[in-house]
């Protein structure tokens, strides 16, 4: 009887720290964000929008919220946005008109406004890394475009946007820039930063008739904007950062008919620092290996001369 006795004490004392599923976070109770957007409206008050997800046979709750169906209706989610005096307040007031639990831990991306980041990106990151739900890895952009235009684009692969840009970073050659890579960043000398500039581009071959498009960089200094980068000069960073990967170059040799097209595949770096009238000057000399793909002129590769007419016309373009 005591060893009866003991054996249920014991397992009650093992049961007392065990809560349940109180805390539990049931699928249909959530309300999945996977993309955020950070503007300013003309008092300057965060205007931020949700793009959520809005699983088939979902209806929307509530609010003034536009719905984006792509093609075939694959593309589920609408947008919800709100204005307050700061980025967690919009939120707070977001989170209010809707049913469920507003859930931003599958986040995929956070795109700035071009008139927030110019003066106020500290505020923005600020916000996220207070958030614990918000995860470090998520994928920064900054935009000209209208907040709810730009989230609300229809993919015709993906079910949302933010899935369509987050894979669209992953596979593609362009600047790759994360909350945690920014949070890296401040601690440089400068505290310099680099963050992929996108836009809404028609295109008459693409069913929705409108692409999204990375233009460049915003480069900044001490968190706040100091220019942009145009996609080719933002290319030659990635190459003297060591973060280039394979991609396809296409160019005309001058005064030849037809065009080449060469996949680099491998970049060498060779920095060589000089000092002229007391000025420090870098210069960077990149060299690679690459594989020609298409060949429309009349100059044979196969040959030595002609191979080395089309590295030097390579070179000088």
């Amino acid at each position: 009887m005591k060893k009866i006795m003991l054996f249920i004490m014991t397992i009650s004392l093992f049961a007392l720290p065990l809560n349940g599923c109180r805390d539990s976070n049931e699928l249909e109770d959530l309300a999945l964000v996977m993309g955020i957007g950070v503007d300013l409206t003309e008092d300057e008050h965060p205007l931020v929008s949700l793009q959520v997800f809005l699983p088939q046979g979902s209806g929307q709750s509530g609010g003034s919220q536009s719905q984006s169906k792509g093609a075939g209706g694959a593309n589920q989610s609408f947008i919800a946005t709100e204005s307050g005096q700061s980025i967690g307040d919009a939120v707070n007031k977001i989170a209010k008109r809707m049913s469920r639990r507003v859930y931003l831990s599958h986040n995929a991306v956070l795109i700035i406004s071009e008139r927030m980041a110019n003066h106020r990106l500290r505020e923005v990151i600020d916000y996220c890394q207070r958030t614990q739900e918000i995860r470090q890895r998520t994928l920064l952009f900054v935009t000209r475009e209208d907040m709810p235009k730009i989230l609300n684009y229809e993919s015709v692969l993906e079910k949302t946007s933010s899935i369509s840009l987050l894979k669209k970073e992953e596979k593609h050659l362009n600047l790759i820039t994360t909350i945690r890579d920014v949070s890296l960043m401040k601690t440089g000398p400068n505290k310099p930063i680099a963050i992929p500039v996108i836009k809404l581009r028609r295109d008459s071959y693409d069913p929705r008739e409108q692409v999204t498009k990375i233009i460049g960089s915003a480069l900044f200094t001490d968190e706040q904007m100091v220019g942009m980068m145009n996609s080719e000069r933002t290319l030659g960073i990635l190459m003297m950062n060591g973060d280039f990967r394979n991609n396809t170059f296409t160019f005309k040799p001058k005064g030849r008919k037809g065009k080449l097209s060469v996949n680099v595949q491998d970049i060498r770096i060779r920095a060589v620092p000089t000092i002229d009238r007391g000025s420090w000057e870098l210069s960077i000399h990149l060299s690679g290996k690459g594989m020609l793909q298409e060949n429309t002129t009349t100059l044979n590769p196969m040959n030595p001369v002609d191979c080395r007419q089309i590295e030097n016309k390579r070179q000088s373009t």
